[in-house]
């Protein structure tokens, strides 16, 4: 057990994440990583996209082992009463993310209702995230397992989320009274279903858990996540860093022109009658 675990913390591809964007799912790239390597999915579908932060980690991850996967991303991309409302400018950002990945990678704009139909073959690994409300995820979650493999997973985030109308947990709660399932705390908690117990898929992981060690799986994987949280954090500064500086080059490039110099006269008069108002 713990050359097995030793093993996942020291690996570094799993934390080796090519695109961020702000997410609640930050902490969890490292496990959806370890999953896909693992279960190799022939279909992936995300329920609830957004910015595209887990859907693209997966698309990096299908990628570069080169699996066969097809990946459908399903949102209305309009926003709701939890993740906020937003206009096209998300789902256009999205369409920009998903052009390495277009060979493989659908977006679906549209109910998830509606793309039931769009997807007939069998799921491997179906990522539900949408709204969260109890009988919201109640209803994704009954309405997609019919579509999913025998061998397949679910993976449903937000589980241990208590504030408001946020009744995830409330379905997880259920669900783990009828399936193989493991749990991750970190970044609003992640749980992982498992269609059939016979299914190879996180064996040994499982086993640990079984064994009553599913906190030592979840530091593993917490640490792993921390890790790429604080990479988010350096590029969102140097991101940051980097519109300061186009700012003051702006305002430079403003401040030595002739048009600034000409008006200079101008603004002393407006500032002299703001003054006396």
């Amino acid at each position: 057990m713990e050359k097995v675990l030793k093993d996942i913390a020291e690996d570094g591809w799993l934390t080796s994440i090519r695109t961020y964007v702000p997410s609640a799912w930050i902490g969890h790239a490292p496990f959806l990583r370890y999953l896909i390597r693992d279960l190799r999915p022939k279909i992936l579908v995300e329920l609830g996209t957004h910015n595209g932060f887990s859907y693209f980690v997966g698309c990096q991850t299908i990628q570069e082992l080169g699996l066969s996967t097809k990946a459908y991303a399903v949102d209305h991309w309009m926003g709701d009463q939890h993740a906020g409302l937003f206009d096209d400018s998300v789902y256009q950002s999205v369409l920009q993310l998903n052009v390495p990945y277009q060979s493989f990678s659908k977006l679906l704009k549209m109910s998830f209702r509606e793309a039931r139909s769009q997807i007939t073959e069998p799921i491997d690994l179906l990522h539900i995230d949408g709204f969260h409300t109890y009988d919201a995820v109640k209803e994704d979650f009954e309405t997609w397992l019919p579509k999913m493999s025998k061998s397949g997973v679910i993976i449903m985030h937000d589980i241990h989320v208590r504030r408001a109308d946020f009744g995830v947990h409330k379905l997880w709660k259920e669900i783990r009274s009828q399936y193989s399932t493991i749990e991750f705390t970190g970044s609003y908690g992640l749980g992982v279903v498992f269609m059939s117990n016979e299914i190879e898929c996180l064996s040994t992981l499982r086993h640990i858990s079984n064994l009553g060690s599913l906190m030592q799986i979840q530091g593993v994987f917490g640490g792993l996540g921390d890790g790429v949280i604080q990479q988010f954090r350096i590029v969102e500064e140097h991101r940051l860093e980097q519109k300061i500086a186009e700012l003051t080059r702006e305002i430079n490039l403003l401040v030595n022109s002739k048009s600034w110099r000409v008006t200079q006269p101008l603004r002393k008069i407006f500032s002299v009658v703001n003054r006396v108002r």
